[in-house]
């Protein structure tokens, strides 16, 4: 053989072990992406609880819709990183169930299933050891969220379980709180209560109880737990700061005040507002000012007199921050488009373009974009 053939040869060989090797790498790295990414199997739900009893595991179950947007933002984001699925697929057999579709109908409701997405944690008899309500912006908080789902001091399902068996310890009703707090589960009020009628007079003044009063569903204005804070507010000052406490009494009266303004509160008069503003001068808070416009705007609102409602707006309105407006601004923008005469109409109409021209928050200037056509609408 000559020495140019010979060097073909190799030359040949080479290329075909390039190759061969090239394949054997890509083969590999498409095994590995499989197995990284999220496991979902096209499973039934029963299947899959009988998989999960085989192998020792839990269930995972993704229920969402098709015109759920945070649903679709774990889909394409979330589920697909290689950490999501080393931490999900050793752990669990896991399903994606449309809950508008097939048995996902069925399933949704079994569950009580009423936002998304609902991310469920069953044990291998179906039964709910965890349920996680609502998304990530991170593999990382997703994971963490997991985790609390196997763990029996987070767990909802365990949780629960002690509770119904009649476990009244404060240090469970007080995790058990914390965790229905964390998946807005509407069962904490109940829990709460039973809490905090189990401490007594030293113990609800204590920081590790002070979430039930900081939370403002919880503690709205009114209410007997925001009663309690008022009269030992100094007592709570002393145990969890002033601070914390003044921004959560500020806290419950701003609620109070846009709820009046925004309409979710038809039921409280001007009494009410001059109660809160009285209860104000007791504290120390930033955003006293600003509450105080808020009470001068929904006393003018209850009045019903537009000419009175809108002089107050043009008055207070421009020196609020605009991130303090979203909420308020158009219930009152649209109440006097809609019962103003022309030129009351113009003048709001005047105050958005104004407000519009001076606003750098996203959120508000596309809100000012929707209401100004409206209100160049003639009735």
């Amino acid at each position: 053989m000559t020495s140019s053939v010979r060097v073909e040869v190799i030359y040949f060989n080479f290329c075909v072990m390039k190759k061969f090797l090239l394949f054997v790498v890509a083969l590999l790295m498409l095994q590995v992406g499989a197995f990284a990414q999220t496991n979902f199997e096209e499973l039934t739900l029963d299947k899959a609880l009988d998989k999960a009893k085989a192998e020792g595991k839990l269930v995972f179950v993704d229920m969402y819709t098709s015109w759920c947007m945070p649903c679709k933002y774990m889909a394409n984001t979330i589920f697909p990183k290689a950490e999501m699925g080393e931490y999900l697929n050793p752990r669990f057999v896991c399903l994606k169930i449309n809950a508008e579709e097939g048995e996902g109908v069925e399933i949704a409701k079994r569950y009580e299933i009423a936002a998304f997405p609902t991310f469920l944690i069953l044990n291998t008899s179906g039964v709910v050891q965890h349920r996680i309500v609502g998304g990530s912006e991170t593999v990382a908080d997703f994971i963490k969220r997991v985790a609390e789902g196997l763990d029996e001091n987070t767990a909802i399902g365990v949780l629960a379980a002690r509770y119904e068996k009649g476990d009244r310890e404060v240090s469970f009703l007080a995790n058990y709180a914390r965790a229905l707090l964390a998946v807005d589960d509407p069962k904490v009020l109940e829990v709460a209560e039973v809490l905090i009628k189990g401490l007594s007079d030293e113990q609800r003044v204590d920081s590790a109880y002070w979430f039930v009063y900081e939370h403002p569903a919880l503690t709205p204005v009114g209410s007997p737990n925001m009663e309690y804070l008022l009269a030992n507010a100094v007592r709570f000052q002393k145990s969890v700061g002033e601070e914390r406490v003044n921004e959560k009494i500020a806290t419950a009266f701003d609620l109070k005040l846009t709820n009046m303004i925004t309409g979710r509160d038809k039921q409280s008069g001007v009494e009410a507002i001059d109660a809160i503003e009285k209860e104000m001068e007791g504290y120390k808070f930033l955003s006293k000012p600003r509450l105080k416009m808020f009470a001068e705007i929904a006393r003018a609102q209850r009045s019903g007199d537009i000419e009175k409602l809108l002089a107050v707006c043009e008055r207070d309105i421009p020196q609020i921050e605009h991130e303090h407006l979203l909420a308020v601004f158009f219930p009152l923008s649209l109440t006097i488009k809609r019962n103003g005469d022309a030129g009351q109409q113009e003048r709001i109409l005047k105050l958005a373009k104004k407000l519009l021209e001076e606003t750098t928050n996203d959120k508000f200037k596309f809100s000012l974009g929707q209401f100004i056509p409206y209100a160049l609408e003639k009735k």
